[in-house]
């Protein structure tokens, strides 16, 4: 049995109910028509071309992404311009798209969960909460580390495991953390949850100049790991539970991950006067923990 498009997004609101997603996002079908049938699927961070063309090239029938194409209407179609030409080639290869973003970062094992596995936090639960009866589900996340350890230990665990060579880190290496708060993505909004939670460190990215000031005045850390590389795991997370879902389903349906998705970011060591070392943007190889699905 082949799906459409509609039941492909139907079964991920399963996981990812469109209802937790914010006020302000776009979720949903971004472009495409909800009765096409899907024969093959692909799953990405973003909506590039290279994603387009990857998808055409695997003769996907739709791509779903983290992050919307569209979050403000468009008031042109001119195809020399990088969003038109962009939603105009989706059109033209009939290839849908779909995107999950808030509501997939407040679900339970999704991206701010996902991390909270990665480092083995325990005692985990929301840093903001918007459902009332549904606890375990909000923006970002807060636990306990298994036993207290140096920041410069994180420091190089986080590294290793998000493929991210260069973090911005506020703290000394060598002082203590036990409690752990993070949000997969841009986070600083959830910086005043981190410091009712008495969180010792806050995991997120594009982390605001006068928080991480205020972060270094109260003796607390901050690690800024990078947008992407805090948010690219849960691309394999929804490949897989797609899998397991189709196998439910009884779908006869592909699913793909988008191969060569890295970082946009690469990062310049200048390692004297004169020279300097450029290290290519990469992304992360973690495992994922299915047992959220």
């Amino acid at each position: 049995m082949t799906p459409t498009v509609s039941e492909i997004w139907n079964v991920l609101s399963k996981w990812a109910p469109p209802g937790l997603a914010e006020t302000w996002d776009n979720i949903g079908l971004q472009v495409g028509d909800p009765n096409a049938p899907v024969q093959r699927l692909m799953v990405a961070l973003d909506a590039t071309e290279n994603v387009l063309e990857a998808a055409s090239e695997r003769k996907a029938q739709m791509v779903l992404t983290h992050h919307p194409l569209l979050f403000r209407p468009v008031s042109s179609l001119d195809i020399s311009k990088p969003l038109p030409r962009l939603l105009a080639g989706f059109l033209r290869h009939n290839i849908a798209l779909a995107a999950a973003h808030t509501n997939l970062d407040s679900t339970a094992g999704g991206v701010s969960d996902l991390l909270a596995n990665a480092l083995d936090l325990s005692d985990v639960k929301p840093l903001h909460t918007s459902e009332p009866n549904q606890p375990s589900v909000g923006l970002g996340r807060v636990g306990n580390l298994p036993h207290s350890c140096k920041l410069s230990e994180i420091m190089h665990k986080i590294s290793s495991m998000l493929g991210n060579p260069g973090l911005l880190v506020v703290g000394h290496p060598g002082q203590m953390i036990t409690r752990v708060a993070l949000c997969g993505g841009s986070g600083s909004d959830l910086w005043p949850m981190a410091i009712y939670e008495d969180a010792d460190l806050f995991l997120s990215a594009e982390i605001k100049h006068h928080i991480a000031r205020e972060a270094e005045q109260m003796g607390k850390a901050i690690i800024d790991a990078g947008h992407f590389y805090t948010e690219w795991p849960v691309v394999p997370a929804m490949a897989e539970y797609m899998k397991q879902q189709a196998l439910k389903e009884g779908w006869d349906l592909e699913v793909y991950i988008f191969d060569d998705e890295k970082s946009p970011f690469g990062l310049w060591i200048n390692e004297n006067v004169k020279t300097g070392k450029f290290v290519p943007g990469a992304r992360p190889l973690l495992s994922i923990n299915t047992s959220f699905f």
